[in-house]
């Protein structure tokens, strides 16, 4: 072999820490791979792994015996956006975000309010969180808001998107309590609405309808507002995931039809 043949080996460690780090970010489905490499690459792509982080019935177990197996600081670090889908158990959750702290994007789809015991951890839980996206059903949403009231809270200060998911409700129910989310650029209601009361100063008013409903214009005069934008229920995990990786989702694509029809209501085509 040539003396003058190139080598990876023969590249900065730093640079080569780069080009791995970049490789994973792009294909985050490459890391259990490039974690096989070597040891050092395993610890530097590893963090990526557990950056974005989706559990349901079936792998909720296996990464609480994962948690087990590494420091709790780890996580405390890497674990950035985090999805609770409804089948995860309160008890497991609770467990998850007591050492999950710095999460800055969450579904909460968990159902605490049922028991009184996980109740009373719950906003103690959530509040502390630097969120900047939340989605969460309505009645949890609501105890949050009642418990910032009461002192200053992490969790509204930088939320700039809210997904509100209704559990319970057959018709458009009022929501209170939203003027204190200050940064909210993006509120999305996951039900039907004939009317809303105060959409905030919010770009984008996404508004979820059910399968079987048709949206056409009519849905659009009635709100005769160039933010509000109706889309049907996408797969909602992976919508998620999408929207909190930066890659083509329901909120994406409602913020291109807002823009477009916000654009179209300077010029007075919209509505007209």
């Amino acid at each position: 072999m040539s003396e003058s043949q190139f080598r990876f080996s023969h590249l900065p460690a730093e640079l080569q820490r780069e080009i791995f780090l970049t490789a994973a970010t792009a294909q985050p489905g490459s890391v259990p791979q490039l974690s096989l490499v070597a040891r050092w690459i395993c610890l530097w792509v590893q963090p990526k792994l557990y950056e974005m982080v989706t559990l349901g019935a079936n792998d909720t177990t296996l990464f609480l015996r994962t948690m087990d197996s590494k420091p709790s600081d780890f996580f405390t670090a890497h674990v950035k956006k985090l999805c609770l889908s409804v089948s995860v158990r309160a008890e497991n959750a609770t467990r998850i975000l007591s050492i999950c702290t710095r999460i800055i994007c969450l579904a909460l789809w968990v159902d605490y309010l049922s028991s009184p015991i996980h109740a009373a951890v719950f906003t103690s839980l959530i509040t502390p969180l630097p969120l900047k996206r939340l989605s969460i059903e309505l009645n949890h949403l609501n105890r949050l808001i009642d418990a910032s009231a009461a002192g200053n809270h992490a969790w509204h200060t930088e939320l700039t998107h809210l997904d509100i998911i209704f559990w319970t409700h057959e018709e458009s129910p009022r929501i209170p309590g939203l003027g204190i989310l200050s940064s909210i650029t993006n509120l999305a209601l996951w039900l039907r609405h004939s009317r809303i009361d105060d959409p905030l100063c919010v770009k984008v008013l996404l508004i979820i309808t059910d399968e079987d409903e048709q949206v056409g214009t009519h849905d659009q005069v009635v709100f005769n507002d160039p933010r509000v934008v109706l889309m049907p229920y996408p797969d909602v995990v992976r919508d998620w995931e999408a929207s909190v990786r930066g890659l083509p989702s329901t909120w994406s694509e409602a913020e291109e039809i807002a823009e477009g029809q916000i654009q179209a209501a300077a010029h007075g085509w919209f509505f007209a």
